[in-house]
């Protein structure tokens, strides 16, 4: 072999970079130091074994060197605090990595109901009083008392609104696409299912609104009814006192209609009442709903006022 060939077959096995047939080759050229031909060069078999180690350290030095890799922690700060905060969090219950939900899905508030024959007062943590009629439904913001705005939603029902004066954090109710804001009276607030809502005040003022404009300030005495089918509304007087049925659980009906007496009875009572002869739709009532009296006392009074019987089939009441 050329002295240049063999030059670069040294190199290439320097840099790991021989095959199998060269390193053969090479392995062969070093054994032939062991020979008896080539034993005379050395003076000594120390001399030959020092030669040996030379030569070795110098191929051993033209190889590359392995590439070193040096640790920053600087690179790593930022997976080390991303494993800190999980960390934290498996330990401290997972603040850290809740996850962020929708003001209104339902996990966020708590709901209060009321059921037929069922009158419920809340106090609500800034001290505001909700006296809740049957058949209501209302979701309070587990964050209530940490809201700029205290604001609460009432999906149905009638309810009455003693709301603690606070200058600084309004008053706001949802039902709806109505909105009814206020810094501190009383009121009252009725939703259907029949898309009608009524909102009425005994003191203070109130601004009622459905999203996109102001519908009317409301003062004592004057109350507000609501159809968000047509988005049409009327606002029109009516007798404070009756705001104190809330406290006497009473309900007062005035020129009321079959239908309309019908689905009274129905929260206070959970019967359904109907009519059983072509009269009796057109009739009008003016009388007390008391949650004191028992359903067929109740019944007595709505069959005197127009000389009518009654009979019940189950759950069902027929007028006649």
């Amino acid at each position: 072999m050329e002295p240049d060939q063999f030059k670069k077959l040294l190199t290439r096995y320097a840099d790991g970079l021989a095959n199998e047939e060269e390193k053969q080759l090479i392995a062969a050229w070093y054994d032939s130091y062991d020979r008896e031909n080539e034993v005379d060069a050395f003076s000594d078999a120390a001399e030959e074994e020092l030669v040996r180690k030379e030569m070795q350290q110098a191929i051993l030095n033209h190889r590359k060197p392995p590439v070193i890799r040096k640790f920053s922690f600087r690179q790593y700060y930022k997976y080390a605090a991303v494993l800190a905060i999980a960390i934290a969090a498996v330990f401290l219950g997972k603040p850290f990595l809740k996850k962020s939900v929708k003001p209104n899905s339902e996990q966020d508030f708590k709901v209060i109901e009321t059921y037929a024959g069922e009158y419920k007062k809340v106090t609500l943590e800034d001290l505001t009083v909700i006296q809740m009629n049957p058949g209501t439904r209302l979701r309070i913001p587990s964050q209530f008392a940490k809201l700029k705005d205290r604001t609460v939603y009432m999906d149905q029902g009638l309810a009455f609104f003693e709301v603690a004066k606070d200058p600084h954090h309004p008053f706001v109710v949802h039902s709806g696409t109505i909105k009814t804001l206020v810094l501190g009276t009383k009121f009252a607030l009725s939703t259907q299912k029949a898309a009608l809502t009524e909102v009425s005040v005994s003191e203070g003022k109130v601004r009622v609104s459905n999203g996109t404009k102001v519908l009317d300030d409301l003062i004592p005495g004057r109350k507000l009814r609501y159809n968000s089918k047509n988005e049409q509304w009327k606002v029109s007087d009516f007798a404070t006192r009756e705001h104190n049925a809330w406290f006497q659980k009473v309900i007062s009906l005035n020129h009321a209609s079959f239908n309309e007496l019908a689905k009274i009875i129905q929260i206070n009572y959970g019967v359904k009442i109907r009519s059983g002869n072509k009269n009796t739709a057109t009739y009008v009532y003016n009388l007390q709903i008391r949650s004191t009296r028992s359903l067929t006392e109740t019944l007595k009074i709505i069959c005197s006022v127009h000389q009518n019987k009654y009979r019940r089939t189950g759950n069902e009441i027929v007028i006649y």
